[in-house]
C-alpha cells in the first residue's frame, strides 16, 4: 500500500495539475481511527462538500459527503450515480457508508506506488465525470422543471418554426395503426417511410446520440451523395412504435427541419417534397421527450446540425429522400419485436467495428475487380477475433504515436480507418497518398512488369491517413500478414545469433508460465503494438538489438508494477517516450543507442512470480 507523504503528495499534485488543471489536491491527517495514514482528495464538478475523490488505505474512492432529503440536488445526484455507474465488470463497486445517507464507489484495484495512483485516477475520474457532467447538463433549472419537452419547446425561440414550419396542422389525424399479421420486411426510401406515424414508446431507451455520431452521419452523407442507394440501417417497428432505429429516426428528423428551414430562407419558390414536409410536421408535433437525457441530446444535437447548414442544400434533401433506405421491419407481436431486437444487440452478434468499416470502404468501391475479390475473400476467411486484435494494435499504434489515448477500439473509434475518397475534394495534405496511390497502380499495370511480374507494395504507414475503398482492403492484408509475423518465432530464426536475437525473445514472450496474466497480456499488447510501429518505419532492419530494447522498455511495467491494467498501458504509451521516439527517428540507432532502465534498483522488491522476467531482462 502506497504512504501518503510529502514528497509523493507533490508528484500526484503535479500529475493532477497536468491533466485536470482545474482540480485541487490536498493531503489530511485523517481522524478517523479507521483510517492508518494521511489521505489526499481531489475535487470534482461539483462542490467538494458534496463529493470528491479520496485516496486512502490502498484503494482511490469517490465520495458522496452531504446528507440528503427526499428530492432535493444531493438525492438526486445520488441516486441518478448509483443508477448510472456500473459495476458489472468488477472495476467499481459501492461500499455502505452513514447507513446509505452517505455513500462511496471504489475503483477496484490495490494501489501500490504512485504510478498506480496516477493510473488509478487516469480511469476513473474521466469515466466518472462524464456521468457527474451529464447529470449536471441534463438536470440545470431549465431541465428539472420540466415533465416532459415536445418539439415546440425545443424550435420555441426560432421564427421559421412558429411563423411557418408547424403552424399547426388542423385536427391532427390519429395515426394509423401500421399493423401487420406476420414479420414483413422490406427496403424503402426515406420518402416513403410514414413518419407521421411513428411513436417512440415510453419503453425505449433515451434518445444518446452524440455531436460527433451526427457529425459523423452527415459526413457520410456528403461522401456517398453520388451513390444510387445508400443504406441507413435497420428500422424494427411494432404497430407504430419504434423498436430498433430511435436514435437515426430523431436525428434524421433534426436534419431535415433545418434542411427544410434553410430552403424556406434561401428561396421564394414552392419547397419541394411538400408531401414529406406535411410527414415531418406531425411527426414533430406528436413526438414527445420526457427524459432529460433525451432532451440535452436533442438540443446538443440540433445546434450541431444548424453549424452545418451550408451543407444541407437541396440536393442533399434529394438524396436523402431519393437515394437513402432504411430495411424496415414490421413486426406482429410485441414479444417477437422486443426477441429480435435482443438478437441483433446481444453482446457476440453485435456488429464490430471493423464489419462497420468493412460496409462503408465496400461503399466506395464502385465495381470490385480481381483483387478486390481476392481481398474480400481473404477478410471472409480470417477469423474474426484475428481481426479484432489487428485492428486494436493498428489503431493503437496510430492513436499512441501521436501521444492520444488509445486503450480500446469501439465502433465511437472507427474514424480512423476512414480517410480520403478519391471522388471528393482532394486537399494538398492528400496530395502525398494520392500519388503514391496513382503511381503504384501505373507501375503494377505497366506492361514490363506484366512480364517480370515485380508488383510494387503501396508504401502504408499506420501513422498516416488512409485512401479510402480498394486501398483500405490491401492495407488490411498487408498488416494482417505483418501483424502475423510479428509474434511468430520462424520470422526471428536466421536474423541473429540465438544469445542476443529477437528469436529469443519472441520465443520467451510466447512460452512463459504467466504469460495469460490479465497484466501480462497488457504488456504483451503494448510490446506488439511497439514492435509493429518500428517494423512499419524500418522493415526488420536491427531488429535483433531493437527487439531487447523494446522488450527491456515495456516489461519495466511487468517487474515494477504490482498489478498492470489497461490505464497503466495507456498512460505507458502516451507519456512514455518510446512511440515518439521511433516516431520521430531517422534510423534505427535512434532507438537502439537509448540509456536502458536499471531495473536492478528495484529487484529487491520483484515478488517470485516475475523471476522468469528478471533472469531474461538482466541479460
Amino acid at each position: 500500500m502506497m504512504q501518503v507523504t510529502l514528497d509523493n503528495l507533490e508528484a500526484i499534485q503535479k500529475f493532477v495539475k497536468k491533466r485536470w488543471p482545474d482540480r485541487r489536491v490536498c493531503s489530511q491527517e485523517n481522524p478517523n481511527a479507521r483510517h492508518e495514514n494521511r489521505y489526499i482528495m481531489i475535487s470534482t464538478l461539483v462542490n467538494e462538500q458534496i463529493a470528491h475523490y479520496e485516496y486512502t488505505n490502498g484503494f482511490l474512492e469517490f465520495h458522496l459527503e452531504s446528507e440528503y432529503n427526499s428530492n432535493d440536488f444531493n438525492y438526486l445526484f445520488y441516486r441518478y450515480l448509483r443508477l448510472n455507474i456500473y459495476t458489472g465488470t468488477g472495476d467499481y463497486k459501492w461500499h455502505k457508508w452513514f447507513g446509505m445517507k452517505q455513500g462511496r464507489v471504489r475503483y477496484e484495484y490495490y494501489i501500490e506506488d504512485q504510478l498506480d495512483l496516477a493510473d488509478a485516477l487516469s480511469q476513473m475520474i474521466p469515466y466518472i465525470d462524464s456521468i457527474v457532467s451529464d447529470y449536471l447538463k441534463n438536470n440545470d433549472s431549465s431541465f428539472v422543471d420540466e415533465n416532459e419537452l415536445t418539439s415546440e419547446d425545443v424550435f420555441k425561440n426560432d421564427d421559421v418554426y412558429n411563423n411557418v414550419m408547424l403552424n399547426k396542422v388542423e385536427h391532427l389525424p390519429e395515426p394509423d395503426n401500421m399493423k401487420v399479421s406476420e414479420l414483413h420486411s422490406n427496403v424503402i426510401c426515406l420518402k416513403d417511410i410514414h413518419f407521421e406515424h411513428l411513436k417512440i414508446p415510453e419503453y425505449q431507451r433515451p434518445y444518446k446520440w452524440n455531436t460527433k455520431h451526427v457529425n459523423q452521419l452527415i459526413s457520410d452523407l456528403l461522401t456517398f451523395r453520388d451513390k444510387k442507394e445508400y443504406r441507413l440501417g435497420t428500422l424494427v417497428l411494432h404497430e407504430n412504435n419504434i423498436v430498433d432505429g430511435q436514435q437515426r429516426i430523431v436525428t434524421l428528423s433534426l436534419i431535415f427541419y433545418v434542411l427544410f428551414k434553410n430552403l424556406m430562407n434561401s428561396t421564394p419558390k414552392e419547397v419541394p417534397y411538400d408531401d414529406f414536409l406535411q410527414k415531418i410536421k406531425i411527426y414533430w408535433q406528436r413526438t414527445t421527450f420526457n427524459n432529460p437525457i433525451s432532451i440535452a441530446h436533442v438540443r446538443e444535437n440540433l445546434t450541431c446540425i444548424r453549424e452545418r447548414k451550408e451543407d444541407l442544400d437541396e440536393e442533399m434533401l434529394g438524396f436523402l429522400l431519393e437515394n437513402c433506405q432504411f430495411v424496415v421491419v414490421q413486426l406482429p407481436k410485441i414479444a417477437e419485436a422486443f426477441q429480435f431486437f435482443d438478437s441483433q444487440n446481444a453482446r457476440g452478434k453485435d456488429l464490430e467495428p471493423h464489419d462497420l468499416l468493412k460496409a462503408f470502404h465496400l461503399r466506395e468501391i464502385p465495381n470490385l475487380n480481381e483483387r478486390d475479390k481476392n481481398n474480400i475473400t481473404h477478410w471472409q476467411d480470417e477469423n474474426s477475433e484475428f481481426l479484432v486484435h489487428l485492428f486494436l494494435a493498428m489503431y493503437r499504434v496510430n492513436r499512441w504515436s501521436k501521444t492520444y489515448s488509445g486503450d480500446k477500439f469501439t465502433k465511437d473509434d472507427i474514424d480512423v480507418f476512414k480517410g480520403i475518397s478519391l471522388n471528393s475534394k482532394q486537399y494538398p495534405f492528400y496530395m502525398q497518398q494520392i500519388i503514391c496511390h496513382y503511381f503504384v497502380n501505373d507501375y503494377i499495370e505497366d506492361k514490363d512488369r506484366m512480364i517480370d511480374k515485380n508488383n510494387m507494395e503501396y508504401p502504408f504507414q499506420l501513422d498516416q491517413i488512409c485512401i479510402n475503398g480498394s486501398r483500405f482492403f490491401d492495407m488490411i492484408r498487408y498488416y494482417g500478414s505483418l501483424y502475423k509475423k510479428i509474434s511468430d518465432c520462424d520470422t526471428y530464426k536466421s536474423l541473429g545469433t540465438y544469445e542476443r536475437s529477437a528469436y529469443k525473445v519472441i520465443h520467451f514472450l510466447n512460452t512463459y508460465a504467466n504469460r495469460n496474466r490479465r497484466g501480462d497480456i497488457y504488456t504483451r499488447e503494448l510490446f506488439d503494438s511497439m514492435l509493429l510501429y518500428y517494423i512499419d518505419r524500418f522493415g526488420f532492419a536491427e531488429i535483433d538489438k531493437v527487439a531487447w530494447k523494446l522488450f527491456k522498455e515495456v516489461y519495466q511495467l511487468r517487474l515494477i508494477h504490482y498489478s498492470v491494467k489497461l490505464a497503466t498501458i495507456d498512460n505507458f504509451a502516451i507519456n512514455g517516450r518510446m512511440f515518439k521516439i521511433i516516431r520521430d527517428a531517422q534510423s534505427p540507432f535512434d532507438i537502439i543507442n537509448l540509456p536502458t532502465f536499471q531495473i536492478d534498483q528495484i529487484a529487491a522488491n520483484i515478488d517470485e512470480s516475475k523471476d522468469e522476467l528478471l533472469q531474461l531482462y538482466r541479460q
